[in-house]
C-alpha cells in the first residue's frame, strides 16, 4: 500500500495574530460613537476600608443615544432597573425617561413622575441615583469626554494598548491619575485619585470601570470597581423596550402633599430647623449614655463638674474627621483644667473607630450609641454642643470649618 504524502505549505500552517482592530484611542472613540442603543447589565462594588463598609448594586438597562422626540432635554432615553444590595438585603428602584417625562419608583413601590424642563435639564443624565448614573458610560453620552481627558493639565492621561490572546479580546486601557501640587498647603504624599477604564474590540465599550481615591490628611479613601456585561447593540428591539414600557401595576402613587402645610419652603430652612430641634442654650443637657472604646459605661451624667464638648461624628463625613486633630489638640491642651471631649458615634463599632483614630495617632474620648436618643435629634454631621460645668448647654451649632478651631479654642477658655 502506497503512503500518499501531502506538503502543506508553511504560510497555512502559521497562525497569523490577527490585525488589531483599534490602533490608537481615536478607533475606540469612533467605535463607541456608532452606538445608538445598548442593554447591558452593571455590576457595582464599593468598599471603604476605613468604617468597613460595602455594598453593590446590579443594574440593568436599556439606553438609546437619539429617538423621535425631539424635545427630549437628554437627547437620550432610558429604562433601567437598580438593585442597591447591603449586608444581604436588596432594595429595587426603577427609573424610566422618555422625551421630556420622567418616572421613578422607589423601593416602598411609590411612582413620582417628573416633567422636565427643556431650559434646565437638572444636568447630568437624568438618573437620580449618582451610582446608578455611573453605570450608564460618560463615554456614550458625552462626545466632548474624550478632549476633556487630555486638556486637563492637573491629571495624567495614558493608553495602555492590549492586542488579542487566546484568552482575552483586544483591549484598550485607559488611565487616569490626578497630578497633585507639592507646593500646594493641602499637599499629601498619601493622596491619591485615580481612574481607569477597560474598553473591548469590536465596539469599543467599556467591560471594567476601576476608581480609587484616598485623602491622605483624614486617612479617608474608597475603591469602586463597575463590570458591564453588552447584551445587545444597536438593536431595533430596544427602541421598542423603552418607549413601550409601562409603570407596574403594584405601584403606589404618592400621597397629595397639602402645599399650605408644606409651606414650600422646608428644604430651604432645613439648617434653621435642624438648631431648633437641638437642646436650648442654657437647658439642662439631656441624658447621654453609652460605652467607650474599651466597652466600659461612660455618660454625660458622670462629667458632671467637667466642661465637655459633646461631638455627634461617624467616620465618612468629611468635615468630621478634619475637625478630629483639632478636637484632640483641644483635649490636650485643656484637659488638665477639667475639659472634656466626648465624641458620640452610633454610625461605627468601637473596634473600627479605634482603629482609625490609632492610624492617624489620635486620642479623642468616644462614646459608642446603638441610636442616638430621641433628646438629640441631629440632623447633619458633625453636630456639637458645649456643656457648662453645671450641666447645661452653652452653646451648640452643625458643621466644622477652617475658621471653627479658632472660635471653639476661645469659646472653651472663657468657660473652662
Amino acid at each position: 500500500m502506497k503512503r500518499i504524502l501531502f506538503f502543506i505549505p508553511l504560510a497555512l500552517l502559521a497562525c497569523n495574530q490577527p490585525e488589531p482592530v483599534f490602533t490608537d484611542a481615536d478607533d475606540v472613540r469612533h467605535a463607541i460613537m456608532q452606538i445608538e442603543n445598548a442593554q447591558f447589565r452593571a455590576h457595582v462594588t464599593k468598599t471603604v476600608e476605613a468604617d468597613d463598609s460595602q455594598f453593590e448594586r446590579e443594574v440593568t438597562m436599556q439606553w438609546l443615544r437619539a429617538h423621535a422626540a425631539k424635545d427630549s432635554t437628554y437627547d437620550m432615553a432610558w429604562m433601567l432597573e437598580d438593585g442597591f444590595i447591603q449586608a444581604g438585603d436588596t432594595s429595587i428602584y426603577i427609573y424610566h425617561l422618555w422625551a421630556n417625562e420622567k418616572t421613578y419608583i422607589g423601593a416602598d413601590s411609590t411612582k413620582s413622575v417628573d416633567t422636565l424642563d427643556s431650559q434646565n435639564p437638572r444636568n447630568g443624565n437624568g438618573i437620580g441615583n449618582y451610582y446608578a448614573a455611573l453605570t450608564l458610560p460618560i463615554a456614550l453620552t458625552n462626545s466632548t469626554w474624550w478632549e476633556e481627558l487630555e486638556s486637563d493639565s492637573l491629571v495624567d492621561v495614558k493608553w495602555e494598548h492590549l492586542l488579542p490572546t487566546r484568552s482575552t479580546p483586544e483591549q484598550f486601557i485607559l488611565t487616569r491619575t490626578a497630578i497633585q501640587d507639592s507646593t500646594a498647603e493641602d499637599f499629601h504624599p498619601q493622596s491619591l485619585n485615580s481612574l481607569k477604564w477597560i474598553f473591548q474590540a469590536p465596539n469599543g465599550l467599556p467591560v471594567r470601570y476601576e476608581q480609587s481615591w484616598y485623602e491622605g490628611d483624614i486617612m479617608y479613601g474608597s475603591d469602586m470597581t463597575i463590570e458591564w456585561t453588552w447584551d445587545d447593540v444597536n438593536q431595533p428591539a430596544i427602541v421598542n423596550t423603552i418607549a413601550d414600557w409601562t409603570a407596574p401595576d403594584w405601584i403606589k402613587e404618592p400621597e397629595p402633599v397639602d402645599s399650605e402645610v408644606a409651606g414650600g419652603g422646608g428644604s430651604e430652612n432645613w439648617f434653621e430647623e435642624a438648631m431648633a430641634s437641638l437642646p436650648a442654650i442654657g437647658a439642662e443637657a439631656p441624658a447621654l449614655a453609652g460605652l467607650n472604646l474599651k466597652g466600659e459605661p461612660v455618660s454625660l451624667e458622670a462629667l458632671t463638674g467637667q466642661l465637655v464638648y459633646v461631638d455627634f461624628w461617624y467616620i465618612g463625613c468629611g468635615p468630621c474627621m478634619s475637625a478630629l486633630p483639632h478636637l484632640a489638640g483641644m483635649q490636650e491642651e485643656f484637659g488638665p483644667e477639667g475639659f472634656t471631649v466626648l465624641g458620640v458615634n452610633h454610625h461605627q463599632k468601637a473596634k473600627t473607630v479605634q482603629r482609625y483614630l490609632n492610624r492617624r495617632e489620635l486620642d479623642v474620648p468616644q462614646m459608642m450609641l446603638d441610636s442616638l436618643p430621641k433628646e438629640y435629634p441631629v440632623a447633619a454631621y458633625p453636630t456639637w454642643c458645649l456643656v457648662g460645668r453645671d450641666g447645661r448647654i452653652i452653646d451648640r451649632n452643625i458643621g466644622y470649618s477652617e475658621d471653627t478651631g479658632a472660635f471653639l479654642d476661645s469659646l472653651v477658655q472663657v468657660n473652662l
